[in-house]
């Protein structure tokens, strides 16, 4: 029996002989140019049990993915372990010949990445990929079929037939899983395996993974920075800052009794379906909820929607919408994927044109709700018209903050370059000087150092980036801000971050804001008012605390109950697998619009 003593904690002592992952003193460097050896990871220990899950929780940069990758005796590009080892099933990862590695990823140890849309081949049919996945011994006991039912996919044999990008982001993933446990692993390493998914496809992959590693007594190892997930998946936790361990824990005393400040400010950051506000975390830990902006009864409206309905094709995605949003206010869309909230965004923005109905902005013409709509919304105001038929006033007044800052900021131009181009277009900016001195301006703006506008992109963390796209966004000077999923891939402490800068700006600019978001409690702290869709159908709009404390709608209830909160002790309601499946009642039939804009019409039972 050993007990390892980890960054000022102590972990569990465990006998380890009997575990599947043993990581010892691990140092991890990378060289810089200047020939100087950079740590990234400094004198990590764990274990992990077989039937046990232990999950790397910290900010961006804390060395989680990089610990969790050494498992599979991958390291990134002029990286090297400078100390220590790494132990799987008995092995010594690093020590083993090439062959031998490929038979440890391809047999003993298997990873189910952050992405599967980009982890599938995109030309290959799935069946395929999950058939190259198994072993030669394998295959004669296990078809593709019976892997693809044992991630609880229906109607296999048709799935199988079909391309990743007709496939839903829920059933990308569990695909994905399917190729993890096709040649039966001892060890699965799960990085991020939930970002971007909703709560119910969310609840339904992290039920079956739970399931699997019980079936077939896997060791997991879970890297993610939803601590929702981590107190619904994890039996230890260790909690990493800057390539060191901080703490490690059983998950019930580390979320009930964290004994380190890091951790204490780290379980403070997480938004909670409690909150009636943004919560703001003191050094120490503590939590002050800071209540909402308290909106003028007179606010005036600074867009409006009126029945409006969008295709794609024959496929209809969204059907017969309406809402406002007025000047400081902030309205939520929540739902699923597939609901039609990011179709709705990009038709505000003018990326679709809706097929019918009316959108206006503050100016134009009377308001969709009001008694009369005139001659349709085709005034100034009109947001029906495509981004390049409208005037630049009007694009102007409507900016769209994208999901994700590394692939809408060019990799080749620094990010003071991207904040110019808008001042440039829309004539805020008098001269190139006068476009330099107001983006630096922007910048600070967004808490941000100034002198950061002649960085490139790579140069910034995941949540600086989303700031500039921020900045960018504010440069037009708008009436209304688009965010759409801005805080999905960002850790706990840069979310609140980005959070607490939105309603800073809502506040002091009065901007109106449309936020799109499959995390309620994000939702809960931030939204005035909600709407949650269905199939591209309002089935509940309200005030967000009336909505959070008593939804009226069994779909709202449904979404509720998939929410993850991080307290390993909080009653989860058990949510039916029918219903993770997305499945309704009846034969309901609704309409998937792919990444591709492929169209295809399904069964709920296909989800």
């Amino acid at each position: 029996m050993t007990t390892h003593a980890t960054g000022g904690a102590t972990a569990r002592t465990t006998d380890r002989g009997a575990a599947l992952v043993s990581v010892t003193g691990l140092h991890v460097a990378y060289r810089s140019g200047g020939g100087v050896d950079v740590p990234v990871v400094r004198d990590v220990t764990l274990d992990v049990l077989p039937g046990r899950t232990l999950a790397l929780v910290g900010e961006s940069g804390s060395g989680k993915s990089t610990v969790a990758a050494t498992l599979l005796g991958h390291l990134r590009h002029g990286s090297r372990i400078t100390a220590g080892t790494v132990r799987v099933d008995g092995q010594d990862v690093f020590a083993l010949p090439a062959r031998e590695l490929r038979r440890l990823r391809g047999g003993t140890v298997a990873m189910v990445a952050q992405n599967a849309g980009h982890a599938l081949t995109p030309s290959m049919r799935v069946g395929r990929q999950v058939a190259e996945a198994l072993r030669e011994e394998d295959a004669a006991r296990h078809s593709v079929a019976d892997l693809l039912e044992q991630v609880r996919l229906p109607r296999a044999a048709d799935l199988a037939r079909r391309y990743p990008h007709e496939l839903s982001g829920g059933q990308q993933q569990r695909v994905a899983i399917a190729m993890a446990i096709a040649a039966r692993p001892r060890v699965l390493v799960l990085d991020e395996p939930t970002t971007g998914l909703d709560v119910v496809t969310q609840r339904g992959v992290l039920d079956l993974i739970g399931a699997l590693r019980d079936e077939l007594g896997l060791a997991a190892v879970l890297v993610s920075h939803d601590l929702g997930v981590v107190a619904h998946m994890a039996d230890q936790v260790t909690v990493l800052r800057a390539g060191r361990v901080v703490e490690s824990a059983p998950t019930h005393r580390l979320f009930g009794e964290p004994a380190q400040p890091y951790t204490r400010r780290l379980l403070a950051a997480v938004p909670r379906l409690a909150d009636d506000g943004l919560a703001l975390v003191g050094e120490d830990g503590t939590r002050e909820i800071r209540p909402r902006a308290v909106l003028p009864a007179d606010a005036p409206e600074a867009v409006a929607v009126r029945d409006v309905t969008i295709d794609y094709g024959a496929a209809r995605a969204v059907h017969g919408v309406s809402f406002r949003v007025r000047r400081g206010e902030i309205v939520a869309l929540v739902g699923e994927s597939g609901s039609g909230k990011s179709t709705l965004a990009w038709s505000l923005a003018g990326l679709r044109a809706p097929s019918g109905g009316t959108m206006t902005a503050a100016g134009g013409e009377a308001g969709p709700h009001d008694g009369e709509q005139g001659d349709g919304g085709q005034g100034d105001g009109d947001l029906t018209a495509p981004s390049r038929k409208r005037p630049r006033d009007l694009r102007r007044k409507i900016q769209l903050v994208f999901q994700n800052a590394d692939t809408s900021l060019n990799p080749r131009r620094s990010v003071g370059d991207a904040v110019r181009r808008p001042l440039r277009v829309f004539g805020t900016a008098t001269s190139r000087a006068d476009a330099a001195v107001r983006a630096r301006r922007l910048i600070a703006d967004v808490h941000l150092p100034p002198e950061f506008a002649d960085r490139l992109p790579a140069q910034l963390s995941g949540g600086q980036r989303q700031r500039i796209g921020i900045a960018r966004a504010l440069a037009g000077e708008p009436d209304v801000l688009i965010a759409d999923e801005i805080t999905t891939a960002l850790d706990v402490s840069v979310q609140a971050e980005v959070l607490r800068l939105l309603d800073d700006l809502r506040r002091e600019r009065r901007l109106a804001c449309l936020f799109i978001s499959h995390d309620l409690a994000v939702v809960r702290g931030i939204a005035d008012r909600v709407l949650v869709l269905r199939h591209g159908v309002v089935v509940e709009e309200g005030p967000t605390d009336a909505v959070f404390t008593a939804p009226a709608h069994p779909y709202t209830r449904r979404l509720m109950a998939a929410a993850l909160e991080p307290d390993p002790e909080a009653e989860r309601p058990a949510v039916p697998e029918e219903e993770w499946q997305d499945a309704a009642s009846g034969d309901d039939v609704w309409t998937e619009i792919t990444s591709r804009h492929r169209i295809r019409r399904w069964r709920p039972a296909d989800a």
